[in-house]
């Protein structure tokens, strides 16, 4: 058992041998004769049987079998991880966190598959990934306990723009997703109370591997790609990674694309057992990019409709006026060295640019026109860009001090940055979606004068900074986490809502946060656990009487059980939670266009999910999530629940692969996801109805055909098998979003 990482992380088994093949095979056999000596030394071994003449020795020659286990950050075998750094940011034990964790690993992503981290968590508890459905593809924001999660990627958050683009990272570029539940400011500082979604990246690795795919689908889908990574001198001291991938594809709705090419090369450098630095960089351009939008409730059927549903694979856009882009780049450096008084350094600095210029006309709401739906259209540009510098040094050592041991982490992180935000609309242009030869908006003579005369323009300059400690204290089958931090955070703020005048504002903000976590380890891998933790979240802005807002502020209880049997791929867990929200900023309805903050919000849940490997053949998932959240304390929604979170969803997931008979090589899932109800309105006027979703896995192993095929692998995937027509969510009568029809692919790679 991992008690807090104290247990040595790698475990090697050397044996050296010199000579050929046929020589080597007899020289074991004379070994395992009685009385046989071994003479072993640095440069080979000699065997000699007790009657044998000692100048007739076999050399053997030089072979080395490492044996390395599971680290934190690296590759997992099947599904299952055993230990993580997301609730700790030291390596741990996944029984041993005191919150609720999950990993989706690189084998479960390729098996499904997953070509967004959105899609890597189709299967993981309680993480609502895909609230933006067919309109959102090219977005990663999940919900989890009732809020919107931070993303992060390798440890180091993803500060982005806040315009309608945000960044996606390649899920082909990643070793495993991690997801934290529940409040985690005590070590990432500022943030939603959510949780976390920590985008592993794939790292350089000494042994030689590489991966060559093609994929194709339907909407003329087709993508390839390339993985590979080794040893770049003879000691590996030196070792690379270059994960790439090219995409061009269009979408369910006509005239949109999506086109891509994404970079992430790597290089580790690792002289000794104690130092290790590892940068990593990308680089995304993505020069078309589908447009997000939406449709009213209305139009599909929602809300008490009287109106047939629009077409849903119709773009009611002006495709003259369509033309979003999106790029994004960083550099991270990751250095860790052990000191020799045992304590650790890790020293995490990334710098990230990203870009997006959207030009696209968007679905603004609905006239009653004779009673006929018609459509309202409104021409938008918003190009934005941000620009961050952040980095996470931190100290750790574990001590002993008689029966008790500790593990201390001791950090301090900053991060600074630029926003730049712009959006220029025009007054909504109306049209009739059910005319078959004209049912796009059309942009009026005085279009360039409309769009100058209403801009919203928004430049941030941020610092962030924190200082944390950590303690992990074990006792016997206890164990205790205990941490603290302080947070600063400066905002400069210019910016003009649709008006030519430009407000300045200056917001310091600071805050402590904590967490205290008690765990119980019983031989049998199970473990109890209880935890409470705290977190905040910075608000821009005033109120209508000048007032700055307080940051909002998250706490929650959590009381849980997780079951992990030793040397077996399972891993069982159950949670009950309680999540409070304190000072939610919400609309003002006694002051047009300014906000209050008088929300409190509250959610309570259950959640249970199951992940196990049965018969070293057989893959199974299972969740359940109960979430009940309501407003307990708004001015104008009081008692009411947020929209687009289900109050029920589920999921299961079974792979199998047989071993024996005609049907070895193969490897075949089914997949179901049970999308509960939600209200699709702040007032809970109207509910989107629930769905449940199959998907299809089929792997074929061409190396069962010919050795010459080794290596080869085909793969079809399916997911909304039987193409269900569904609403995603709905965040209010005039913004709903269609779910993800049928997508089925067919892939080819080769590894060697």
């Amino acid at each position: 058992m991992n008690l807090f990482g104290f247990q040595h992380q790698r475990l090697y088994t050397t044996y050296q041998f010199n000579t050929a093949p046929k020589r080597l095979a007899l020289a074991m056999m004379l070994a395992c004769l009685g009385n046989n000596t071994v003479h072993s030394a640095e440069q080979g071994a000699e065997v000699a049987g007790q009657d044998h003449d000692p100048q007739e020795r076999v050399l053997l020659p030089v072979i080395k079998l490492t044996a390395e286990k599971e680290n934190s950050i690296g590759p997992v075998r099947g599904y299952v991880a055993k230990d993580t750094t997301i609730g700790s940011k030291t390596p741990t034990d996944v029984l041993e966190n005191p919150q609720s964790v999950s990993v989706v690993t690189r084998k479960q992503m390729d098996v499904q598959p997953a070509t967004t981290t959105s899609q890597a968590l189709r299967y993981t508890a309680g993480a609502n990934s895909e609230r933006f459905g067919g309109f959102g593809s090219q977005l990663d924001i999940t919900r989890i306990r009732g809020i919107d999660a931070d993303y992060y990627l390798d440890g180091m958050r993803v500060i982005s723009n806040v315009s309608t683009w945000s960044p996606q990272v390649d899920a082909y570029s990643l070793e495993r997703v991690e997801v934290l539940r529940g409040p985690s400011s005590t070590l990432y500082g500022q943030g939603t109370g959510g949780g976390i979604i920590n985008q592993v990246s794939r790292r350089p690795e000494t042994e030689s591997s590489h991966e060559l795919f093609i994929q194709v689908g339907n909407f003329d889908r087709y993508q390839a790609g390339v993985d590979s990574t080794g040893a770049l001198n003879e000691d590996a001291s030196l070792s690379y990674r270059f994960t790439a991938t090219a995409l061009h594809t269009k979408t369910q709705v006509e005239d949109t694309r999506h086109k891509r090419i994404y970079l992430a090369p790597s290089i580790r450098w690792q002289p000794s057992e104690q130092t290790s630095w590892t940068v990593l960089g990308t680089y995304s351009d993505e020069p078309v990019i589908p447009d997000y939008n939406s449709l009213p409730a209305v139009a599909l059927g929602l809300d008490g409709s009287r109106y047939p549903q629009v077409d849903r694979k119709r773009n009611f856009s002006d495709i003259d006026f369509n033309a979003s882009s999106r790029e994004q780049h960083s550099l991270s450096s990751l250095f860790s060295h052990q000191f020799n008084n045992d304590w650790v350094l890790n020293s995490n600095l990334r710098y990230m640019y990203i870009n997006s210029d959207t030009k696209r006309t968007t679905v603004y709401g609905y006239q009653d026109r004779q009673g006929e739906l018609w459509l309202e259209g409104t021409y938008g540009l918003a190009p934005s860009n941000s620009t961050t510098l952040q980095f996470d040094n931190n100290l750790a050592k574990k001590i002993n001090w008689g029966d008790w041991q500790h593990h201390i982490l001791l950090g301090f992180d900053y991060a600074t940055g630029k926003i730049n935000n712009d959006s220029y609309r025009m007054d909504p242009v109306a049209f009739d979606p059910f005319n078959p030869n004209d049912y796009r908006p059309h942009k009026p003579i005085d279009f360039s004068d409309s769009m100058t005369n209403w801009p919203y323009n928004v430049r941030q300059k941020f610092n962030r900074y924190g200082i944390y400690v950590q303690d992990q204290i074990a006792l016997n089958h206890w164990r205790l986490t205990l941490g603290g931090r302080h947070d600063w955070s400066i905002l400069n703020d210019e910016s003009r809502s649709y008006s030519p005048v430009w407000t300045s504002r200056k917001q310091h903000d600071q805050q402590w946060s904590g967490r205290i976590g008690l765990n119980y380890i019983f031989d049998q891998g199970i473990a109890p656990y209880i935890s409470y933790a705290t977190s905040f979240d910075p608000v821009l802005g005033n109120d209508y009487y000048g007032q700055s807002f307080a940051p909002t502020e998250a706490k929650q209880i959590e009381l849980g059980v997780k079951y992990q049997p030793t040397d077996t791929a399972t891993l069982l867990s159950a949670a009950l939670f309680q999540l409070d929200q304190d000072n939610v900023k919400t609309s003002d309805t006694q002051h047009l266009g300014y906000w209050t903050q008088s929300g409190k919000v509250r959610s309570r849940g259950l959640e249970l999910q199951a992940t196990t490997q049965l018969l070293d053949q057989i893959n199974l998932m299972t969740s359940y999530v109960y979430v009940d959240n309501e407003l307990t304390q708004d001015a104008n929604y009081q008692g009411k629940s947020l929209a687009q979170t289900p109050k029920h969803s589920a999921s299961a997931w079974i792979d199998y692969s047989p071993q024996y008979s005609v049907l070895q090589g193969w490897q075949l899932g089914l997949g179901v996801r049970y999308l509960g109800e939600t209200w699709g309105n702040p007032v809970n006027s109207f509910k989107v109805p629930d769905a449940t979703l199959f998907d299809v896995a089929a792997h074929y192993d061409l190396g069962q055909l010919s050795n010459s095929l080794a290596g080869s692998r085909l793969s079809v995937n399916a997911s909304n098998l039987t193409n269900k027509k569904y609403v995603a969510s709905c965040t209010s009568q005039m913004y709903c979003f269609i779910g993800q029809d049928r997508v089925v692919t067919a892939s080819f790679s080769y590894q060697w």
